[in-house]
């Protein structure tokens, strides 16, 4: 008959304290931790890649919006004919409306322009120094979200006596 030696008196010391078991554990705590770090690098670099794309739609929008602002606005201090107050283009997918304001100064021969541009925006608000992006964070029910608005706006002025004339202002 043989004598069964148990690990315990092998080794000396109780099963659960078994150098090899003790370092497989380590090694899947090490691997939990790596996928997490990993995880939340990914997380990062895929909001910060998404950033950058809604930054650059809007670039593109405001650049587009101020073409055309600038070509409205051109056409109204040159006094041509057939420029319209309120049309309305899309360029790209994307809608813009524009609205022109010719309003005469009292008392001067002056004429006050005002061409406004709106289009509809995506993404999150993200706002500029000095560029309305309109509003959708405030206001409204917690579970809708309000349609964004670009909005540019140009003013300037123009003299109201006719180039036929031949007068020239001081």
């Amino acid at each position: 008959m043989k004598i069964r030696a148990s690990k315990r008196s092998v080794l000396g010391q109780p099963p659960h304290a078994n150098p090899a078991r003790k370092a497989q554990g380590m090694a899947l705590i090490e691997a939990l931790v790596a996928s997490l770090v990993l995880a939340v690098g990914l997380t990062a670099a895929t909001r910060l890649t998404l950033h950058t794309l809604y930054i650059a739609s809007d670039t593109r929008q405001l650049t587009v919006g101020l073409a055309l602002a600038l070509d409205a606005m051109d056409c109204h201090q040159s006094d041509r004919a057939g420029c319209p107050l309120q049309t309305s283009t899309t360029v790209q997918g994307t809608t813009y409306s524009l609205q022109s304001q010719l309003q005469t100064r009292p008392g001067l021969a002056l004429e006050d322009l005002q061409v406004r541009v709106q289009w509809p925006t995506m993404g999150p608000a993200l706002g500029a120094a000095g560029v309305s992006l309109g509003g959708g964070s405030g206001g409204g029910s917690p579970g809708q979200t309000q349609p964004r608005v670009g909005e540019l706006v140009l003013h300037g002025s123009r003299d109201a006596v006719p180039a036929w004339l031949g007068v020239s202002l001081p």
